[in-house]
């Protein structure tokens, strides 16, 4: 997912069921900032790669690419393989609510949506991953997420050929599966019930929103639909980083951990 979901979305949801702005904020921004510390800090704490070719890396893969956007699956022919809001993308967002940190909610957030953007791949170097034939005789990029395609499986209104498998994928639906799965854990952040009729209105907000072809005309839309037309992620990114930069790599350093926990089995 790109930052129109993993922000703008999340933000617009979040104030949609009464979530103050202030915190639908860092929810948000959280989520977002998952995708922007490419660098580690002092500690080793980078929840993004910078650089396509680090990606070959196994300890960049086993501390950065699957434990915050290739969460493994419960596909017992590829173990590694990510799908779509699984049972441990689940829980991660669970142990960040029983923390009550709003932070590591936000960071969990992002893996559970990237759960329906990267469903079928996975951040494990593996054969699973390549798209071309060309792979296995000049390596060109490593066999690792969805490197072949690009941001393609990203894109909300991009609909695609997987070529593994020729199957058809509409990102619009992948969106607004994730936005669904977003809403149900930011209600139960929220506490306070929820009128059922609020989803379905959300979800009918929604829908042309996701057709939308033009990115940053998205992104404006799905503003309005938060209520605020003036809610930009480098405006908020600007403040919240300054304030909470160091919130967010102790919420990070924890989510890695439980991450960690939940697939090293994997490793043995």
């Amino acid at each position: 997912m790109q930052k129109d979901v993993h922000f703008n979305l999340t933000y617009a949801i979040s104030r949609k069921i009464g979530i103050p702005a202030n915190v639908a904020e860092k929810i948000a921004w959280a989520n977002q900032y998952t995708d922007d510390l490419t660098k580690a800090d002092l500690h080793g704490i980078q929840t993004q790669s910078a650089i396509l070719g680090n990606c070959g890396d196994r300890q960049i893969q086993l501390s950065v690419l699957v434990p915050f956007h290739f969460i493994p699956g419960e596909d017992t022919t590829h173990p590694w393989m990510t799908t779509r809001n699984n049972p441990r993308s689940q829980h991660l967002v669970d142990i960040a609510l029983s923390k009550s940190d709003v932070f590591q909610f936000g960071i969990a957030l992002h893996g559970l949506q990237d759960t329906f953007s990267h469903e079928s791949f996975s951040g494990w170097e593996e054969k699973l991953n390549a798209c071309y034939s060309w792979h296995y005789i000049d390596v060109l990029t490593p066999n690792v997420g969805h490197a072949d395609l690009r941001a393609m499986p990203d894109i909300v209104n991009c609909v695609w050929t997987d070529p593994r498998n020729n199957s058809r994928i509409d990102n619009k639906k992948r969106t607004m599966a994730a936005a669904k799965a977003t809403y149900d854990f930011l209600v139960k952040f929220h506490k306070p019930k929820t009128p059922s009729a609020t989803w379905t209105k959300i979800r009918k907000d929604l829908g042309p929103i996701f057709k939308i072809d033009n990115y940053d005309n998205r992104k404006k839309k799905l503003c309005v639909l938060s209520g605020n037309q003036k809610i930009y992620y480098n405006g908020v990114r600007k403040k919240l980083e300054l304030a909470h930069k160091s919130d967010f790599l102790k919420a990070a350093a924890n989510h890695l951990a439980a991450a960690t926990n939940s697939f090293s089995h994997l490793l043995t």
